[in-house]
């Protein structure tokens, strides 16, 4: 048996991937993210009252009515600070939650197919890339939460 001299060949693989962006740059495109989201929502407080989630080493935003409610058959009737919207920065997005579709069926029916498909859960939205497009469904989104808490009485 004769040894070939020539050096094997490396297995040609189908799917070649491209490199993984830096962490940094990734890093840094959600804090744009963010920041652009945070502007959005910022619009509306007031009415809403701005605070940060509860979640350590996390960069949030939350916007809660002005005053407590009380959400009939929800928190055994006592009045609440009911929370709008939120974000927050994690690792591989920027979480946007809209709490009005969580009560209110009709109002999630009015979203956006391209938002809608953002959505893991119940009211998280999973923003990973942000354009003019995505831009414009969420500010409608939360348009339609605004005018739904009004009609309800809590803005």
């Amino acid at each position: 048996m004769r040894k070939s001299s020539k050096p094997a060949k490396p297995a040609k693989t189908a799917n070649r991937q491209s490199p993984a962006k830096p962490a940094a740059t990734k890093a840094h495109s959600l804090e744009a993210i963010y920041g652009e989201l945070e502007k959005i929502l910022l619009r509306h407080a007031p009415p809403c009252k701005r605070g940060a989630l509860a979640v350590r080493d996390k960069r949030s935003l939350e916007l809660v009515v002005p005053k407590p409610v009380a959400v009939p058959g929800a928190y055994g009737g006592k009045p609440v600070d009911l929370q709008l919207a939120a974000l927050i920065l994690q690792k591989d997005y920027v979480g946007f939650y809209l709490m009005c579709i969580y009560m209110n069926a009709e109002v999630k029916k009015k979203i956006s197919p391209a938002l809608l498909k953002l959505l893991k859960g119940k009211t998280c939205f999973h923003i990973k890339a942000l354009d003019e497009a995505l831009k414009n469904d969420i500010e409608a989104a939360l348009a339609l939460g605004v005018k739904n808490y009004r009609e309800r009485g809590w803005l």
